[in-house]
């Protein structure tokens, strides 16, 4: 009696069977037939005494030989998608961990970076030393050239130049690079934006062409802002405008806040902020002297010949260019301008002058009602209020290192005429 083929002892053969796509069809063992989509009939009729396996290895044979690939079966196909998701998973959990460790090494080791730029700085500033002595003298006998021996070969004095050293070619770098950043387009174009107003004043400054083309109109303008050349009736007090019909020319607090506060323009006395000098963790409002055109006050004195010829150079200038501006009668404006800015000169205290060296003898630091007692000429808390845009208290304090000489240009602008 042949034997039973039972298809849950052999499942497995049969699913191998059932998707092998070489067979046609099959006969089992109990009389039944299977039909299988495959292109090659095979009888599996298994006799007495016949096994599966060989029947198997007689189907591998017969499907290798016919040249076909062998099918994979589910439970490998599983298998091998999950080996390929557990990579998968694996590769994105460590470029994960490898983000994370390179984020707290940046975060937690903030030491080491800076040591690094430490290190970094300090080779460079090495290289630097290194390239400019000269090794070949001795520092005890000349240490000037052993210092400086290198860097003065490779450099030479510019013609263009009465000296020149490691600030002034350190300066000229910066120069440099500050030029091509002002050249730079314009990325922020905001009304306030520093950047479009630094920009746009550098290139206004360097269009020659269109410099030209404007002539002395832009300056003409700015006269004519601050009442023209002559002030003769302007009035005095708090208002700070003539009447209602009248030429609007500005009194001379209005000339001055405009000078100050809207050209930046030192006149009579210099007006900064700058960090207290007896204070350094607080900022102060700092009057000083200041309101002569030629860089030195004996210039104006005409103690030697020197002086003398740049004086009358001056004075020839200041014709010329009052000329141009439309001044009427400029020999007698510049004369007039020239006795103003002397008697200036003999209030100055020279900046050689040992007294201008010594900052605990000029610092007072004063009220603002004490100032406005010492220069009475000048409305102090309306200049202030107005240049700074704020409502300063009488007690506020202010830094004057030339009280002497503010009290002295009060009493210069309420003898001079108003012209």
């Amino acid at each position: 009696m042949e034997k039973t083929y039972s298809l849950t002892a052999h499942y497995d053969e049969f699913q191998e069977v059932k998707y092998g796509g070489r067979y046609s069809s099959d006969i089992l063992s109990n009389g039944m037939t299977l039909h299988l989509g495959g292109s090659l009939d095979r009888h599996m009729g298994r006799g007495r005494g016949g096994t599966w396996s060989n029947s198997r290895n007689r189907d591998l044979s017969s499907n290798s030989s016919s040249g076909g690939l062998p099918r994979w079966s589910r439970r490998e196909i599983c298998l091998l998608s999950a080996l390929v998701f557990a990579a998968g998973m694996c590769v994105i959990l460590g470029s994960m961990l490898a983000l994370k460790y390179i984020s707290l090494d940046a975060q937690q080791d903030p030491q080491c970076r800076q040591d690094c730029q430490h290190k970094r700085s300090l080779l460079r500033a090495a290289r630097f030393v290194q390239a400019n002595i000269d090794p070949s003298i001795q520092p005890c006998q000349d240490f000037y050239s052993f210092a400086c021996g290198g860097w003065l070969r490779r450099h030479g004095i510019p013609e263009d130049k009465l000296s020149y050293g490691i600030i002034t070619a350190i300066g000229e770098h910066n120069e440099e690079k500050l030029q091509r950043l002002l050249q730079e387009p314009i990325r922020r174009h905001g009304p306030n934006s520093a950047e479009r107003k630094v920009k746009e004043f550098y290139r206004s400054c360097v269009n020659i062409q269109e410099i030209d083309k404007l002539g002395s109109n832009p300056m003409t303008e700015v006269l004519d802002s601050c009442g023209g050349w002559d002030l003769v009736g302007a009035p005095s007090g708090a208002a700070g405008w003539e009447k209602e019909g009248a030429p609007h020319r500005p009194d001379f607090n209005e000339l001055l806040y405009r000078t100050q506060g809207v050209y930046s323009t030192a006149v009579f006395f210099s007006l900064t902020v700058n960090v207290d000098d007896k204070n350094s963790s607080r900022n102060a409002i700092r009057i000083d002297q200041e309101g002569l055109t030629l860089p030195e006050r004996s210039l104006y004195l005409g103690q030697d010949e020197d002086s003398v010829k740049i004086l009358a150079a001056y004075k020839a200038l200041m014709e010329r260019l009052l000329s141009m501006l439309g001044a009427h009668n400029a020999t007698q404006k510049s004369k007039e301008i020239i006795q103003l800015e002397t008697r200036l000169a003999n209030i100055t205290m020279s900046e050689y002058d040992d007294q201008r060296k010594d900052i605990s003898t000029m610092y007072n630091r004063i009220a603002l009602k004490q100032l406005q007692r010492i220069a009475p000429s000048l409305h102090w808390k309306r200049l202030l209020d107005r240049i700074f845009h704020d409502n300063f208290s009488e007690d506020e304090e202010i830094v004057v290192l030339a009280t002497d000489y503010i009290q002295k240009v009060s009493d210069i602008i309420k003898t001079t005429s108003k012209r």
